[in-house]
C-alpha cells in the first residue's frame, strides 16, 4: 500500500493537467496582440485618408493642368492678326487699309428670315424624329 500512496508505477500515465493554464497564456496573448494592433489601427486609418486626398490632389492637378493649356492656347488664338481681323470687319466693319468695303442696300428681309428659318432646329437636343426628318430635308433640297 506504501507504493500506492505516493509513487507512481513505472507504467502508469500522468494524470493531465487542467487546461486553465493554457488558456491564461493564449489569452494573455491575444490581449497583447489586440493592444499592439490598436496602436497600428489610427495611423493606418491616417495614411490611407492621406492617400486619398492626394490621389484627388493628384486627379485635380492633372485637370487644372489641362484647363490651363487650353486656356493658353486660346490667349494664343485672341492675339493672333487673324483674330483681330475677324472682330473688326465683323463687330466694327472695318476693313484693312487697301481694301474697299461695300454695303448693300435695300435687300428684302423676308428672304433673310426664310434662309435662317429652313435651316431646322439649333437645338443640341434633337430627338431621333427630328434628326431623320431634318436628314430627309436636306436630302430633298
Amino acid at each position: 500500500m506504501a507504493a500506492k500512496s505516493g509513487r507512481r508505477k513505472a507504467g502508469a500515465k500522468a494524470p493531465a493537467r487542467a487546461p486553465v493554464d493554457l488558456h491564461w497564456g493564449r489569452l494573455g496573448l491575444l490581449m497583447l496582440l489586440l493592444v499592439a494592433a490598436a496602436f497600428y489601427v489610427a495611423p493606418l486609418r491616417a495614411f490611407f485618408a492621406q492617400q486619398n486626398r492626394h490621389s484627388s490632389a493628384v486627379a485635380q492637378l492633372a485637370q487644372t493642368k489641362q484647363q490651363n493649356a487650353a486656356l493658353k492656347a486660346e490667349i494664343d488664338h485672341l492675339r493672333s492678326a487673324e483674330y483681330v481681323a475677324e472682330k473688326a470687319r465683323a463687330d466694327f466693319q472695318l476693313v484693312p487699309s487697301g481694301m474697299q468695303a461695300f454695303v448693300v442696300k435695300g435687300l428684302p428681309q423676308e428672304q433673310a428670315g426664310a434662309s435662317s428659318a429652313q435651316l431646322g432646329p439649333v437645338s443640341g437636343s434633337m430627338s431621333i424624329a427630328d434628326r431623320i426628318r431634318d436628314l430627309w430635308s436636306t436630302l430633298l433640297r
